[in-house]
């Protein structure tokens, strides 16, 4: 074990996860930072929040393509963007501002459960019940997360999207299903179950030899 030598892959990715780490975690430092100061009023009547639509929309206006002598006539649909408050209420970025430290501790909690797990690969060790158990915290994280995005989208609709009135924009009642994060959860989970199989094949070797 003292003579491994990861692949240069996992090096790369060893590294790359620690810069990501130490990066989020000063994304984390200033989230908390950012929502003190909103939570002690500090920025009052000012706040000029911006939060993201979760579903498509599109514009009621036409407009043209311009190709060569033959304008085409053109309409933009199933857009997507943020939704900018203007001089947010108190109340509204307090909450906002409780969803994005949740989110973001959960994200760095995962980051930091990936580098135990990549420490530990790129040490030659891969096959135990420790990285069984950091592969099931993040498929769990993902899968909270997920859960979050829903209920965030939903709530979003259910209270913001259908209360806004603009005279030349169509509002979906599509919401986004973040299915790409659904599909890594079960995937690391699986990849749990093949992590166990490998640590039961390793033991039966052992005990054969």
């Amino acid at each position: 074990m003292e003579n491994f030598k990861a692949p240069l892959s996992i090096r790369i990715i060893f590294v790359v996860n620690e810069i990501i780490f130490w990066l989020f975690g000063l994304v984390v430092a200033a989230a908390l930072v950012f929502a003190v100061i909103i939570w002690c009023g500090g920025f009052k009547e000012d706040m000029q929040l911006h939060v993201n639509l979760p579903v498509e929309f599109s514009s009621k206006e036409t407009g043209l393509f311009i190709r060569g002598n033959s304008p085409v006539k053109v309409e933009l649909v199933e857009l997507t963007g943020n939704l900018h408050l203007i001089d947010t209420p108190h109340d509204l970025s307090s909450l906002f501002a409780i969803a994005m430290v949740v989110m973001t501790g959960i994200m760095f909690y995962m980051l930091f459960t990936f580098r135990v797990f990549m420490h530990n690969v790129r040490s030659g060790i891969i096959f135990n019940l420790i990285n069984i158990r950091q592969l099931k915290i993040i498929s769990i994280g993902l899968f909270v997360i997920w859960i979050m995005a829903k209920l965030y989208a939903y709530l979003m609709w259910l209270l913001v999207v259908r209360r806004l009135n603009f005279g030349t924009i169509d509002f979906s009642n599509n919401q986004r299903g973040f299915i790409l994060l659904l599909f890594c959860s079960l995937f690391l989970w699986v990849l749990s179950h093949i992590f166990k199989k490998g640590v039961q094949l390793q033991e039966e070797n052992s005990l054969t030899i």
